[in-house]
């Protein structure tokens, strides 16, 4: 990964980093915390994923209840 990263001229990229970043598009894709924390091997429910994807979730509605007018 360092080598491509290098190769390409771009900041260094971890599989954590990727991990991150699976677990972020998801959420912003609409799937809920407790599938995503299972699809990362999870065993809590959801617990740890919501304590750091949590605020993905609260930015999402926010931007799906400003599309509805009255």
């Amino acid at each position: 990964m360092d080598r491509a990263a290098k190769l390409v001229g771009m900041a260094r990229i971890t599989h954590h980093d990727l991990r991150h970043l699976f677990a972020t598009r998801r959420i912003e894709s609409g799937v809920d915390i407790p599938t995503v924390s299972r699809l990362l091997g999870h065993k809590d429910g959801g617990a740890l994923a919501m304590k750091v994807y949590g605020h993905l979730r609260d930015q999402h509605s926010q931007a799906m209840a400003s599309k509805v007018t009255f």
